[in-house]
């Protein structure tokens, strides 16, 4: 991990900051904290950060809206955190643009790990082919950008990353596991929703462009993606 790399906190909860300041620190990471939501997107137009732990439930601005502004502007990665566990928490909290999602109580080691796998995912890879075509379809891995008929359609990383690998397997049937795998970077704990709701995001970003290609849904399995349909 570079040794640069800032995260920024936001989290009305003293505990939380100090814990998970300490655990990033050992990592070799930097870490500004917040306490709530108008000085976390204040702070994110003047200073550059790597990736914004978020938390749902804060006083004033609640944590949702404050991935909803940070989405109109930049595709920073952000990790939204919550002591609420339902399962719609989940399913709103990467509806709005979130590249991962963890409950409370956590420990700090383990979003520390989710922090690191996510700055992995996002961060270029000198091996990787640098664009994928699909029919009207390309991707800029490096760039993270993707056009259909070449108009850019506006994507997070994790969409990217997502769409990539569904484009890497064309015409074959990826299932929700590998794609948690794969994508998010940690083994299946039974979430598939989280693949299920990203999928949807997806297919209504293009949906508007008129692609000659398709992300099929198959039945109990997965995914495949298709073109020239």
């Amino acid at each position: 991990m570079e040794q640069n790399t800032t995260v920024l906190i936001c989290d009305d909860s003293e505990a939380v900051h100090e814990s998970l300041h300490a655990y990033l620190e050992a990592e070799g990471m930097k870490s500004v904290s917040v306490y709530n939501g108008n000085l976390a997107l204040q702070l994110l137009n003047e200073q550059h950060f790597d990736l914004v732990v978020l938390d749902i439930m804060m006083p004033g601005l609640f944590g949702t809206e404050v991935c909803k502004e940070i989405r109109k502007t930049s595709d920073i990665p952000i990790l939204m955190l919550s002591a609420r566990s339902e399962e719609v928490d989940r399913i709103i909290g990467l509806e709005i643009g979130a590249d991962d999602y963890i409950t409370k109580p956590f420990s700090p080691r383990e979003v520390v790990v989710r922090i690191k796998t996510i700055l992995k995912r996002v961060q270029p890879k000198k091996d990787s082919v640098p664009y994928l075509k699909a029919g009207n379809l390309s991707i800029d891995i490096t760039g993270y950008e993707v056009q259909v008929n070449g108009q850019v359609i506006d994507m997070t990383a994790k969409e990217v990353d997502l769409l990539a690998y569904m484009v890497n397997h064309k015409g074959k049937v990826v299932s929700r596991e590998e794609l948690l795998y794969k994508v998010w970077g940690y083994d299946y704990t039974g979430d598939t929703r989280t693949v299920d709701t990203m999928i949807k995001r997806i297919r209504q970003k293009i949906a508007q462009a008129s692609p000659d290609f398709s992300i099929k849904s198959v039945y109990g399995v997965g995914y495949k993606f298709e073109v020239g349909l």
